[in-house]
């Protein structure tokens, strides 16, 4: 995309025509020597009023008297990003830039019109460099936090943020921000300092008054006891007070996610009594608490995942950056085979269906959840879908399948013997089985987020007595309380 500006002779021409229909660019004339000027005065003073079309007529003809004027493309990429023509605002600000890039202020709009484009990587260079010429830019400071943000760099974020504060910064925006990344690295006390300063703006919302008050409802549940902490709560958001079921949801998830576990359980059992038939929390609880389980009971994984199915995809793949189905297809992909009927046990909402029909012919679902049968339903992918438990449907199925899929299923089961033995007998003889497991040094245990971790060498032993191992890679499976969960793909074959 090119900046088509007029022939400066065509201006010339023209110019006595603009002034004898316009007064105000007749005085500007008069005012300024140079008819570039005059040309640009108008042009802004025409983008206040809404003329947008006519006041970049008037830029783009002060341009073609002066195209190394610096200053008029500025303009000219200021003019088109404030009119939502960022494509436009982009090469105008390089054009201004490949003229003088020592312009701080330019690399600054320009960064911001890259993220306006959607190109981070680009935007990012855009303030760093900005930040190289005038380390004081608080604006490029805090655009750099805000990126870091979005991609989850937490730790950058904070860093940025405070540079910005430091130089001067000072909004909503900025403190808002800095405190939602301090929650999520689980500096609570940081992050209600954060939120408190951004509460005291004039427009501050309610959405930011009730996100304060649930910060000090996790922060004083490290402290306090679990009613000191919800009556803070309550007290703190006021009209703004959300569901005090999902507050304390979100606030057990991040206090035993953060390794708080202490505080988890107080708020775990106070939730619990509140409604002793919560079989979510008391399964949650017991993990917290290292109980002795063998694996997550039906009556959790049922409550747990249909409650999570209207937003299990958003969540788990836009928010946790879950990527196991896919990373699964690459290592089955690998192999070049395809497969006749494909057993997807614990599929979920199916996001592994749209791989599975890439290599595969036949797909039957399999999963204990109503709810999330009725997503995976709806893609429509499916030639069956199952509502069972895992083994059971082992047990009974008479149907033979040439690769079965778990993605995040074992995860769920503590000792895999039973699981894999059951696996083997549906599978034929050469048939594959891939998943993915959660790491821990030795054996199996289970994990504050209700999920086993299993070690690599306790899998293969007991994997030994039906399969052979084919694939096995380490990968970070999802984030969980910002962190991320580190673990392994394997694809077992059957003997």
């Amino acid at each position: 995309m090119q900046i088509e500006l007029p022939e400066p002779s065509a201006i010339g021409a023209a110019l006595v025509t603009w002034r004898a229909a316009n007064p105000l660019l007749d005085r500007l004339c008069i005012r300024y020597a140079q008819p570039q000027d005059a040309l640009r005065h108008l042009g802004l003073s025409l983008l206040t009023q809404g003329q947008t079309d006519p006041a970049l007529g008037f830029l783009k003809a002060a341009l073609a008297l002066a195209p190394r004027d610096t200053i008029l493309w500025n303009e000219l990429a200021g003019a088109f990003y404030r009119v939502g023509r960022q494509a436009e605002a982009c090469v105008a600000q390089r054009a201004s830039l490949d003229i003088d890039k020592a312009q701080p202020q330019a690399w600054l709009l320009l960064a911001a019109i890259e993220s306006n484009l959607g190109d981070e990587a680009a935007a990012e260079s855009g303030y760093l460099t900005a930040l190289a010429l005038d380390p004081h830019l608080s604006e490029a400071a805090f655009g750099l936090g805000v990126i870091a943000f979005q991609r989850r760099r937490f730790a950058d974020a904070v860093k940025w943020l405070r540079q910005s504060i430091a130089d001067g910064g000072h909004n909503m925006g900025l403190y808002v921000c800095l405190g939602q990344a301090l929650f999520l690295l689980g500096d609570f006390a940081q992050a209600v300092a954060a939120l408190q300063v951004a509460a005291s703006f004039p427009d501050c919302d309610g959405v930011v008054v009730e996100k304060l008050a649930q910060l000090r409802l996790i922060e004083m549940s490290i402290r306090e006891s679990a009613e000191a902490a919800v009556a803070v709560y309550r007290e703190a958001a006021g009209p703004h007070a959300r569901d005090i079921n999902k507050v304390t949801t979100i606030a057990f998830q991040f206090l035993s996610g953060f390794g708080y576990g202490e505080a988890a359980i107080k708020l775990g059992q106070w939730r619990l009594a509140r409604n002793p038939d919560d079989a979510t929390q008391r399964y949650l609880l017991a993990a917290l608490r290292s109980e002795p389980v063998a694996r997550a009971p039906d009556d959790y994984l049922v409550s747990h995942f249909d409650d999570f199915a209207e937003t299990f995809e958003s969540k788990l793949v836009e928010t946790l950056g879950y990527r196991v189905p896919e990373k699964l297809h690459a290592l089955l992909a690998k192999s070049g085979r395809r497969f006749a009927n494909i057993l997807d046990l614990g599929c979920g909402t199916g996001l592994c269906a749209p791989f599975l029909k890439q290599i595969g012919e036949r797909i039957t679902g399999v999963d204990l959840s109503r709810r999330m049968l009725e997503k995976a339903g709806a893609r429509a992918l499916y030639d069956d879908l199952i509502e069972a438990e895992a083994c059971d449907f082992l047990d009974h199925t008479n149907t033979d399948f040439d690769l079965v899929v778990a993605a995040d299923t074992a995860v769920y089961f503590g000792d895999l013997t039973t699981l894999l033995a059951r696996i083997a007998r549906v599978l034929e003889p050469g048939g594959l089985f891939a998943f993915n497991a959660e790491t821990t040094e030795t054996g199996f245990k289970v994990l504050p987020s209700g999920r086993f971790a299993h070690a690599v060498s306790y899998i293969e032993t007991i994997a030994a007595a039906d399969f052979v191992v084919r694939e096995m890679q380490a990968t970070t499976l999802r984030l969980e309380a910002a962190q991320p969960v580190e673990g392994v793909l394997i694809i077992l074959q059957r003997r």
